[in-house]
């Protein structure tokens, strides 16, 4: 099944301890997909890096050069893109899965009309979902992760207190 994604509504199950990101489409369906911590983690741990080395306007720089521009960028990011906030009624239920793969890929556009696809599978992969975000909307994206997730062990790879640039070639796609 592929369900094209126009919304995402994340919250945090202390039960479950995952993150749950509600996906809803044009037509008001829904679907939720269950995020682990260990797997947010192993995203965290590429994602930086792709962001940084997919930067179309980007110019020849050091590694640290590069994470200050994108540590700027993300918490721009924060401040500019504006989201809905709103409560999920706890009697609905929706068709879940665990997300078991995020696959990313960019087209290299001008930076103001980048379009950055994200499609989340199960581990069958018979469930994918697909969501286009520009590169200021998937930061906010993970900003509003990392609210959701406070209780988590996690480090935010855009906070200055996390200088440790790394360099990595990852290929065109990033899959988790």
């Amino acid at each position: 099944m592929t369900f094209f994604a126009e919304t995402i509504t994340t919250f945090y199950d202390k039960e479950q301890d995952r993150l749950s990101l509600v996906f809803t489409d044009k037509d008001q369906q829904k679907l939720q997909g269950l995020m682990t911590r260990q797997f947010f983690k192993n995203l965290l741990a590429h994602l930086p890096n792709w962001l940084m080395k997919k930067r179309a306007d980007a110019m020849p720089q050091t590694i640290q050069q590069q994470w200050e521009i994108n540590q700027i960028y993300h918490q721009v990011s924060q401040q500019k893109v504006t989201v809905l906030y709103g409560k999920i009624e706890s009697n609905q239920h929706f068709e879940n899965f665990l997300i078991a793969t995020i696959n990313f890929s960019k087209r290299d556009l001008k930076e103001s009309d980048q379009k950055i696809r994200l499609e989340f599978l199960d581990s069958n992969k018979t469930i994918v979902i697909i969501s286009v975000f520009n590169l200021a909307q998937l930061h906010k994206l993970i900003g509003e992760i990392f609210k959701q997730v406070q209780v988590w062990d996690l480090e935010n790879p855009w906070e200055e207190k996390n200088l440790i640039a790394v360099s990595s070639d990852t290929g065109d796609k990033v899959m988790h």
